[in-house]
This record gives C-alpha cells, sequence and structure tokens, in this order.
C-alpha cells in the first residue's frame, strides 16, 4: 500500500535540500565572485595550485557545476588559459566530495542550530548578512537531509522497496540512474547525500552506491557542456576535457570495483562513511591521475576539438610582478611589454579588416578581447612606469620615462582606431562590396608593411627607416571611390570613407610612434 504521508516528507526534504545548495552556492558566489575571479589570477600558477583553488571553491559553494561553468566562462573571457582550466576541472570533483564527508560524519542532527544562528545573523547583522544567509541555506541543506532520512527509515525491511533497489545492483543501470537523477537536479552533491542517507538506511550496499556516485559524476558535465556551446572554442575544450574526465573515470574503476569495494570496506566505518570514503578516495585518485597525465590529456582534447582560435589571454606577459630591483632591467621589461603591446594591436587589426570583409561574432568577441588586452596592458605599462619614476633616477633615465609612457598611451590609442573600424559592420547601411574593399586592401597592404617595419625593430629604429609612402595610396583610394559612387546610385560612400579616414588615422599614428621609437633609441645610446 502507497504512503502518501511518507512520499511527501520526503519530497519535501528533497525540496527544501535542492533549494538549500541552490542559494548556498548563489550566496557564496555573490560573496566571493570577484574574490574567486582575483584568487585565480594569483594561485593557477601550476596544475596544482590550480587543482588546489578548485577543490577550494567548490567545497565552498557545494557545486561542481558551478564551478566548471564559471571556469568555462573564465576561459572564454580570456582571464585564464584552458591549460590552467584543467586543475581547476579536476579539483572540482574532489570539492564536491565535502558534502558527502559531513553527511557521514553526522552533521545532520546540527542543522538547526545552523538555521537558527544564521536567520538571526542575516536579520540582525547589519555588516554581517551574507555570512547569515549562508550559515541559514548552510543549514538547511542537511535539514531537508534529516527530513528525508527519518521518512525514509521505515522502509529498510519493504519488500517492494527492497525489489526496487535491488536493480541498482546492475552497475550499468545504477550508472545511468545516477547520471540522469544528476542531470535533473543539476548537483551532484543532491545525489551523493541521497546515496549516503538511502546507504544508511541500509537500502543500498556500498557496491551499489558506487555506481551511482559515477554516474553523478558523468551528469555534472551536461550543464558546462550546454553552457559552453555558445562560448569560445577553448571554453568548449575545457568543458569537453570536464566530460571526458569524469567518463574516463568512471570507465577505469567499473572493472576494479570488486577490489575497490574490498579496499574501501578494509578501511573501515559506518556504511555512510564507507561510501563517503569511496566517493572522495575515487575522485582523489582519478584527479592525481589525470595531474600526471595533463599533457597528452591536453593534446588528446585539442584533437577531440578542433579549431585554429586563438586564445588571447587578458594578461601582462612580462610585467606580471613587481619590478626588479635592478633599474636597467626594469625598463628592458617595461620596452618587451611595450613591443607586445604594439604586436597585440597588429593582430586586432588583422583581426577588423577580416571583420570588414566577413563580419561575425567570433572575429567581433576576438577583437573585443584585443581591445581589452589593449587596455589591460596601457595600465600596467602606466603603473610600472609611475614605479620606476620613484627611484632614484638620473636626467636621462627621467627622459626615457617620459617617451615611454608616450609611447604607451600611443599604442592604446591605434588600438581604438581599430575597434572604431571593427564596429562599422554594425551600421545597418554596410556594404562590404568588392570594389570598395579592394580599395582598403591596397591600404591596408601598406599599413601592415609599416606595422611589420616598426615591429622588428621597435626601439631600434634609424630615421632613414621609418618613411613608408602610403598617403599616395591613401589618395588614390579615395579617388578610385569617387568613380565608384559614380556608378552605384544605391550607395553608402560615408562608411567606406569613413573606413579610410580611420586607417589614415592609423598610419599617422603610427608614424607617431615610429618617431618617438627613434627618439627613445637616441636616448639610449646617450
Amino acid at each position: 500500500m502507497i504512503n502518501f504521508s511518507i512520499i511527501f516528507t520526503v519530497l519535501t526534504g528533497l525540496i527544501i535540500f535542492i533549494y538549500a545548495i541552490e542559494h548556498f552556492s548563489k550566496e557564496i558566489l555573490a560573496a566571493s565572485g570577484e574574490r574567486f575571479r582575483n584568487l585565480l589570477r594569483r594561485l593557477i600558477k601550476n596544475r596544482f595550485s590550480s587543482t588546489f583553488v578548485g577543490i577550494i571553491f567548490t567545497a565552498l559553494v557545494q557545486s561542481s557545476t558551478a564551478t566548471t561553468v564559471i571556469t568555462a566562462s573564465l576561459v572564454s573571457a580570456g582571464l585564464i588559459s584552458f591549460a590552467q582550466s584543467l586543475g581547476i576541472i579536476f579539483g572540482a570533483n574532489i570539492g564536491t566530495t565535502i558534502t558527502a564527508q559531513l553527511i557521514a560524519l553526522k552533521l545532520t542532527s546540527f542543522a538547526p542550530y545552523f538555521i537558527v544562528i544564521g536567520f538571526f545573523i542575516s536579520i540582525f547583522g547589519k555588516n554581517y548578512k551574507y555570512v547569515g544567509k549562508v550559515l541559514f541555506y548552510f543549514g538547511l541543506v542537511f535539514f531537508g537531509l534529516t527530513l528525508v532520512s527519518d521518512a525514509i527509515a521505515p522502509l529498510k525491511n519493504d519488500p517492494a522497496i527492497i525489489n526496487m533497489f535491488a536493480n541498482t545492483s546492475n552497475m550499468f543501470f545504477a550508472l545511468i540512474a545516477g547520471f540522469i537523477f544528476t542531470v535533473i537536479v543539476q548537483s551532484s552533491s543532491v545525489t551523493s547525500g541521497i546515496v549516503i542517507i538511502l546507504a544508511t538506511n541500509g537500502l543500498l550496499s556500498l557496491e551499489q552506491s558506487i555506481p551511482l556516485l559515477l554516474g553523478a559524476n558523468i551528469g555534472t558535465t551536461a550543464t558546462t557542456l550546454i553552457a559552453s556551446s555558445k562560448l569560445n572554442l577553448f571554453a568548449k575544450r575545457s568543458a569537453m576535457a570536464h566530460a571526458f574526465f569524469n567518463i574516463g573515470g568512471a570507465l577505469l574503476l567499473l572493472p576494479l570495483i570488486k577490489p575497490f569495494v574490498k579496499l574501501i570496506t578494509y578501511l573501515g566505518g559506518s556504511t555512510a562513511q564507507q561510501v563517503a570514503n569511496a566517493h572522495t578516495i575515487f575522485n582523489v585518485g582519478v584527479a592525481l591521475l589525470f595531474l600526471i597525465l595533463l599533457t597528452p590529456f591536453k593534446k588528446l582534447i585539442e584533437y577531440i576539438v578542433k579549431g585554429d582560435e586563438e586564445e588571447i589571454l587578458l594578461e601582462p606577459k612580462y610585467l606580471k610582478n613587481s619590478l626588479p630591483k635592478s633599474t636597467k632591467k626594469s625598463f628592458e621589461l617595461i620596452e618587451k611589454e611595450l613591443a607586445y603591446s604594439l604586436d597585440t594591436t597588429s593582430r586586432m587589426y588583422d583581426k577588423a579588416i577580416a571583420n570588414l570583409k566577413m563580419p561575425t561574432a567570433k572575429l567581433t568577441n576576438q577583437i573585443e578581447k584585443f581591445e581589452a588586452l589593449s587596455d589591460l596592458l596601457d595600465e600596467k605599462i602606466e603603473v610600472s612606469l609611475l614605479e620606476l619614476s620613484r627611484r632614484e633616477l638620473d636626467e636621462n633615465e627621467a627622459k626615457r620615462i617620459v617617451m615611454l609612457v608616450r609611447l604607451s598611451n600611443a599604442i592604446e590609442q591605434l588600438s581604438d582606431f581599430a575597434e572604431d573600424l571593427s564596429n562599422l559592420p554594425k551600421s545597418e547601411n554596410f556594404q562590404a562590396s568588392e570594389e570598395a574593399m579592394l580599395g582598403i586592401d591596397l591600404v591596408y597592404v601598406k599599413l601592415r608593411d609599416y606595422f611589420d617595419l616598426i615591429n622588428d625593430n621597435f626601439l631600434n629604429l634609424r630615421k632613414k627607416k621609418i618613411d613608408i609612402n602610403i598617403e599616395s595610396i591613401i589618395t588614390k583610394s579615395y579617388a578610385r571611390h569617387v568613380k565608384i559612387i559614380k556608378n552605384k546610385t544605391t550607395y553608402a560612400p560615408s562608411l567606406f570613407v569613413e573606413s579610410l579616414s580611420l586607417m589614415e588615422g592609423a598610419v599617422n599614428k603610427l608614424k607617431e610612434i615610429a618617431h618617438l621609437s627613434v627618439s627613445y633609441e637616441e636616448l639610449k645610446r646617450k
């Protein structure tokens, strides 16, 4: 006979549990979102430190899905690289086992205290409201599980329930069940929590529990894969790495499940503790294995998710730390960063011209990143120059600092022309006709030559090298366009003229950079 009281109590407990997990994650993210990004920049120096970040952040938000979706977003935004994201993904699986361990340690009995204390802090603690909310939802997570546990306790001797869970003795059925349930509830913590409650009440054995947990691991990848579909190539690779990591780990353990069960049983503890330990030991073991095989694993994902998109990271290349004590070395680092900034701007022009010919969302996104990188480099260079200016310098060194500030500003302004150029296709009247683009191409070939000349000899230019005859080509392009206007009655000449005008501005700015480079070289030789 169906016991509706038990069904509704279990459903109530599950609803409270899922609701609390979701809001607990949101409160943590709201309190530490920007902190998390700053922490990432400081800590992900290698595969082990990035794994540690993944563990800690996931343990806080209690959602590996949240961690991996945020990580994919950070990769797409250029804040971290695809390679750096792998360690965070590996760590996320370890961090999500914390819930299982807390449940196994009977933290559920403290749930009312967390709820009451958190409630009063959130109401009366003016400067600590977010702390109160975090505590409140943390307690609510375990209160929901308590309801489920108390409701199903009488069912452990029910023949119908025993027969139903007997089906999970088929490991592949259990794996699929864990996967589907986790996709539905969007949290492996929810799945693992329920599995431990069922195991505690004698409804699941350790051997039945493990495939359910493996399925839960795989289920967490669905959201990240869906979220990455709208992100760039490298975010897609991060999402695919997450999927392959979890599927690969499950495939490795399934044939070894019986000896693994013996190992966990040998370690001892209650059934709940054994299930929690199995979850933790498996995820730690797989993470260590993939960390060792990180390079070939990265290459495998790059082979599977192919693409020629350029990875643009929003970080300086040379000025990552404080300046060295040596003034000479400090100047050298700033000069290298300036050269990198100019090279970044030249690549931005390549994308902007390509976008004029055939506008795409991918090109627009890359141009926006290049512009953001240009602004970041300009800011970092100026901060470094300010730091350098506070030292005891001679007159020549002081002049060099002023010259480098002017160069940095000029390069940043040069990138603004490229951004304006890339925005032209957004106009309703934009028409990229072959005749018009031919004129733009003729100018851009010379502009690119000018870029290459300065890039190859940056801060080492001589006066005789800097003059490239480009004005006559611009004049011819304007004249060519007059003929196009004569032959076409329905045409938007202003856009073509604006394109040429922006490129003319870029030429003048490049000339300024070239002359500043010559002057700087003369100062260095003194």
